[in-house]
């Protein structure tokens, strides 16, 4: 009698266990959604705090006038979101990392104004 109790409660435990990874890998699955759209939705917002003509100025090599402070702070959010997203690497899938990374290089070797800041 006290082997199937045993018994019994083992099973219970692992029944329990594998419960309980499974809400776990739930809520890891969620926390990596969450942080993709932050991650976008911090984005458009940064690039809107660059105004009607600071994505070309960020990208345009030619600009005569000098960054002025809210430019320069956003490059260095710019920079700062390529880091995250290198950071949050095992976030995005194999697809969503190939474009980032083209988005990536082509922003900084298109733009005398990032490779400056950075």
């Amino acid at each position: 009698m006290t082997n199937v109790i045993k018994g019994f409660t083992l099973m219970c435990i692992a029944i329990l266990l594998i419960g309980v990874f499974y809400e776990q890998t739930l809520v890891i699955k969620n926390q990596k959604i969450q942080m993709k759209q932050q991650f976008h939705s911090d984005f458009i917002a940064l690039v809107s705090l660059l105004g009607d003509d600071g994505l070309n100025k960020v990208h345009s090599a030619k600009t005569s006038k000098e960054p002025n402070q809210m430019e320069i702070y956003a490059t260095g959010l710019v920079l700062q979101r390529f880091l995250m997203a290198y950071k949050m690497k095992d976030v995005w899938t194999a697809e969503e990392w190939e474009y980032i990374e083209k988005d990536v290089k082509a922003a900084m070797k298109g733009s005398k104004l990032l490779r400056s800041r950075w």
